[in-house]
Order: C-alpha cells, then sequence, then structure tokens
C-alpha cells in the first residue's frame, strides 16, 4: 500500500493541511454551537477550540490527544471514500489515494514526537470487500472538542 520511499515534505504538507482543516471544522463547530444555545459550556468549548487553533497557528504546538483525532478523522474519511466509490471504475484508486494520505499524516505526526491512540509510527488502515477492518482505536475516548 505504501511506496518504499516516503517524501517527508509531501507528507508534513498532508499533514499540516489535515490538521488545519480538522481545528478549523472543531472552531466552526463550537462557535456555531455558542452562537445557538448561548450556553456557557458551548462557548467555553468554543473558546478552547479557537486558542488550540491559534497555538497550532502561531506555535505549532499540538496536543497529542488532537494528533490523534486528526489521524482518526483521516481514517474514517478513507473509509466514506471507499464505501461511497467502491461501484466506480475509479473507486479503488481513490480509496488508496485516501489510505495513503492517512499514512503520510501518521508518518509525520509519529516523527514530531506525537503519542497516537495506537502509538505506533504506522498502522495502516487495510480493508477487505471495501469494509475497513478493526484496529485498536480510542475513538471513545477521544475528545470531540
Amino acid at each position: 500500500m505504501t511506496s518504499p520511499q516516503h517524501d517527508p515534505e509531501r507528507d508534513e504538507a498532508m499533514a499540516r493541511s489535515a490538521i488545519d482543516a480538522y481545528l478549523t471544522n472543531r472552531t466552526r463547530y463550537w462557535e456555531r454551537a455558542a452562537q445557538q444555545t448561548k450556553a456557557a459550556e458551548a462557548q467555553a468549548a468554543h473558546r478552547a477550540a479557537r486558542n488550540r487553533l491559534a497555538r497550532w497557528k502561531n506555535d505549532g504546538v499540538l496536543d497529542d490527544w488532537v494528533a490523534s483525532a486528526v489521524v482518526e478523522a483521516a481514517e474514517q474519511d478513507a473509509a466514506r471514500i471507499g464505501r461511497e466509490t467502491a461501484a466506480a471504475k475509479a473507486g479503488p484508486a481513490l480509496h488508496a489515494t485516501a489510505i495513503r494520505h492517512t499514512e503520510a499524516i501518521r508518518r509525520w505526526l509519529h516523527a514530531q514526537g506525537h503519542r497516537l491512540a495506537d502509538n505506533t509510527p504506522e498502522n495502516p488502515v487495510s480493508t477487505v470487500g471495501g469494509h475497513t477492518t478493526g484496529r485498536d482505536r480510542m475513538s471513545s475516548q477521544v475528545s470531540v472538542i
């Protein structure tokens, strides 16, 4: 599934893009929740999400649980692409690309010293018949904030 030689710069670009997207989407989610509910908890969650995004953009600081959540989001995206494109002629290629993207994110985060949920440098998602196989995940322990 992966080529023997990895391009660290490409891995970094993919990881940084995925992290930016994840943190931006979480910030927007909590911003909407705070605006709609006016609840103090939602407002606090929005501030925390906004602060995490700022720390990432300004200082490159990323908590391990966020790194794990980014990888999990990429894995879920790859699985969704696999399901949605299974019948299409280009489906397998799109799915394989999404899996390689996830692996690149995982490699770069691990190279940066992040302890990911499965605590391995590379644990590619595998599929059987278009369905993602089981993996040790801490998805129930990863916060949605």
